[in-house]
């Protein structure tokens, strides 16, 4: 409700008749005594006191104010934002539905009333009541508070994740103000929000034009080139942030995350490595840095970080995790199993947890427990490829047809990749369903005629199928 323009208004106003006003009210409190002030002074001392945050001495002279100038509404509305700031909302309210019988046309009721329910997470009267107080402010032509209010509303369209709106909003602003710097910036983030990246990244060029220094705004740039593949630009938006402030640890974070993408490891490694020169017990940093060490194939350096961030957070997951994939690297697959099953316990809905865990199971021919471990991956994620060919392989060990109905029983067969149903054709040649595999592959081939090497992968004799080569030879054109 107050920003740095009142402050500079004030300050405008506080020249040396203002500084006795103030040292006469401040010596009426301490002295309890009664004097008398003029309204417009009392409104500068109360605002003087609000933006100091010094709320109760605010407070007092809002009384003062009441009991000297009783028909002042004024008084009464800082009373109500002032109650709205200390957290009596509902009292705020009270005072509200009587100033706006007073006065209906007053923006700033709105106003008060719309933050107020904002507080309150009653959202949809909190967006009333801003598009009220722009209809009024629209209505007598106030500019400067329109911006304002139409910032309010659309930080409240964000809080209830409508970015549409939030955009129309701030394009309203834009349309009159194209270089409030503030709406440049929360528009970028609401495009970023709808996926509409192409227009977040200009919007956050624009906002850098005018603040090239900005490093948070050279960071949330590289966040988006990220989003959108774009890994050379997205290094070259983070380098910016990193000149800037070289202590900005999520810049350095990422951009150990995009090398880790490009499979730069080594640079990865010195991002994360800077990253922890800031702040070296950030658990995540550690266990990143450790998969950078464990992706170079140093897997001594992984497993002495992976252990140190699992000492400063044994629910990191992650931690646990790559903990086991370097040691069944290191075919130490036995003593892997307990570091992936905790890694699972610690996140159990990670579909990709429970399939790290089977392949290991799967290695030391535990197949039950594999078993188990795939069905509850496939449960958590249906479409997963990997898990349901290895869990169609487990069940083949034992009974083609099982492995053949499992994969028919799939309702989501069409959705799953070439290699799902190539190994389903390989499984219903081996249980002499000759047609259906047929068929099955020549519909694939007609599509993709990648489906021949993909078959021949899974079931490599049916190159020497005559069946499968003559639909190869017919359909090669």
């Amino acid at each position: 409700m107050f920003d740095e323009e009142d402050q500079e208004d004030y300050e405008g106003m506080s020249d040396a008749r203002f500084n006795s006003e103030l040292k006469r009210f401040e010596k009426m409190i301490t002295d309890e005594s009664a004097i008398y002030f003029d309204a417009e002074m009392l409104e500068q001392i109360i605002e003087h006191f609000i933006i100091k945050n010094q709320l109760k001495k605010a407070l007092r002279a809002v009384e003062v104010g009441l009991q000297q100038h009783p028909t002042n509404t004024t008084f009464k509305l800082r009373k109500a934002q002032i109650m709205s700031t200390t957290g009596q909302l509902k009292e705020s309210l009270l005072v509200m539905q009587e100033l706006e019988k007073i006065e209906p046309y007053n923006p700033e009721i709105f106003i008060t009333k719309a933050n107020v329910f904002s507080q309150l997470r009653d959202h949809s009267k909190a967006i009333k009541y801003y598009l009220k107080a722009i209809e009024i402010a629209n209505s007598f032509d106030l500019r400067e508070e329109l911006e304002e209010i139409r910032f309010d509303l659309a930080m409240e369209y964000e809080n209830i994740h409508q970015f549409e709106k939030a955009i129309e909003v701030l394009e309203a602003i834009l349309e009159y103000a194209p270089d409030n710097e503030a709406a440049i910036y929360e528009i970028a983030y609401c495009y970023e929000r709808t996926g509409d990246f192409d227009k977040c990244i200009e919007f956050y060029n624009l906002y850098i034009d005018n603040n090239p220094y900005s490093f948070t705004a050279w960071y949330n740039l590289g966040n988006i080139y990220f989003l959108k593949g774009n890994m050379e630009k997205a290094i070259w938006a983070y380098d910016y942030s990193i000149i800037i402030n070289d202590e900005f640890t999520s810049a350095h974070f990422n951009l150990g995350n995009v090398y880790m993408q490009v499979e730069a490891f080594d640079k990865a490694r010195d991002a994360y490595l800077e990253c922890l020169k800031i702040d070296p017990n950030d658990a995540l940093t550690l266990s990143y840095l450790a998969e950078a060490y464990e992706r170079s194939g140093d897997f001594e350096n992984a497993l002495k970080y992976y252990h140190k961030s699992r000492d400063l957070n044994p629910e990191l997951a992650e931690a646990w995790l790559g903990t086991g994939i370097v040691l069944d690297l290191q075919l130490k697959t036995q003593e892997a199993i307990s570091f992936l099953s905790h890694a699972t316990h610690l996140q159990p809905e990670n579909a990709n947890y429970h399939h790290v865990l089977a392949e290991a199971l799967f290695k030391l021919e535990r197949y039950n427990e594999a078993e188990i471990a795939l069905e509850k991956c496939v449960q958590l994620s249906p479409d997963y490829n990997e898990a349901i060919i290895l869990l169609t392989k487990l069940k083949a060990l034992f009974s083609i047809d099982e492995a053949a109905d499992f994969l028919l029983s799939m309702e989501n067969m069409q959705e799953l990749s070439l290699d799902v149903r190539m190994y389903l054709v390989a499984l219903l040649w081996q249980v002499r369903q000759f047609t259906d595999a047929l068929l099955l592959f020549k519909k694939e081939y007609l599509i993709d005629k990648d489906s021949a090497k993909t078959l021949f992968l899974y079931f490599p004799e049916a190159e020497q199928i005559p069946e499968f080569i003559q639909i190869i030879e017919n359909n090669n054109g």
